[in-house]
């Protein structure tokens, strides 16, 4: 029922409009003698004759209320349509008798600029071009999607084929460089009881297991950096850990949050002054990283 109600006063306005223009044709001399007689026509008739005033206004009334009747060109038929009826209000309307024409022409001007603002809403010639428009979009969307389509499908038969003939070697190429360069590995500890993790760890992954390790790096933050102080209970954990090639490595803002001096620590670690940014360093240097 809304969009009926649209219609409806698209339809019943656009009458209005088509019947004045009508009227200012087939009229023209009645027409011209009001607008002779009303109190601001010199306004209008300094631009050109009475006569010729009221037919150019019907023909315009005429065209502008039939595209608004058939909801084409919607805004720019309502505009049309405002540009006519504002100087009719202005010579005719204002100062004549009775205040009913004028107003009856207010009206008119918030229905234009209703539709100026909104178009022909529902049930117009403009729906159905959008539509229509749409539809072939959509309709060369789907061709271009096709095409898309098939060139991926050529391309990825082509690069599969090519892929085919490199997979075997660059196989044995990556196996090789493994075996000589071997992998790298780093773990970040954050308690001291993950030390013994990490220990029996590196042990398991040595260079001659699957792992192919080469480098093993342990980064000790957070309260884990008690354990590599001297005299910890873990003394012998770090131990097996440099027998089995781990570098140890100490966070420096952990050892200030534990009041932690890195003269005191065991020989061989070295303090980072930041282990979380350091495991990153290691990353980009291409390490497997773990978090305990």
């Amino acid at each position: 029922m809304q969009k009926i109600s649209f219609l409806v006063l698209r339809i019943m306005g656009s009458l209005i409009f088509i019947l004045a223009g009508f009227n200012h044709i087939l009229q023209t001399a009645g027409a011209a003698a009001r607008l002779e007689k009303a109190p601001f026509a010199s306004l209008a008739t300094w631009i050109a004759p009475a006569e010729t005033l009221i037919i150019l206004s019907g023909v315009g009334l005429l065209i502008g209320g039939s595209m608004l009747l058939a909801g084409f060109k919607t805004r720019l038929a309502a505009a049309l349509l405002l540009a006519i009826l504002i100087p009719i209000t202005l010579t005719v309307q204002v100062g004549a008798e009775g205040s009913g024409p004028l107003f009856k022409n207010i009206a008119l001007i918030g229905m234009l600029l209703f539709f100026i603002v909104n178009g022909a809403v529902h049930y117009g010639l403009d729906q159905t071009f959008f539509q229509n428009n749409q539809m072939k979009s959509i309709q060369k969307n789907k061709i271009n999607s096709n095409y898309v389509a098939m060139l991926a499908l050529c391309m990825l038969v082509f690069l599969g084929s090519c892929a085919t003939g490199t997979t075997t070697a660059q196989s044995t190429t990556a196996s090789a460089a493994a075996e000589t360069n071997g992998k790298k590995y780093a773990v970040l500890i954050s308690q001291p009881n993950h030390l013994k993790a990490a220990v029996n760890t590196a042990e398991t992954i040595t260079k001659e297991s699957r792992y192919q390790r080469k480098s093993f790096v342990v980064m000790a933050c957070g309260k884990s950096v008690e354990a590599f102080v001297k005299g910890s209970n873990l003394a012998g954990e770090f131990e097996k850990g440099k027998a089995a090639g781990i570098t140890y490595r100490v966070c420096g803002m952990s050892l200030k949050q534990f009041n932690i001096d890195a003269g005191s620590l065991v020989d061989g670690v070295e303090v980072i002054p930041n282990g979380l940014t350091y495991m990153f360093d290691l990353q980009e240097q291409g390490y497997t990283t773990v978090e305990l």
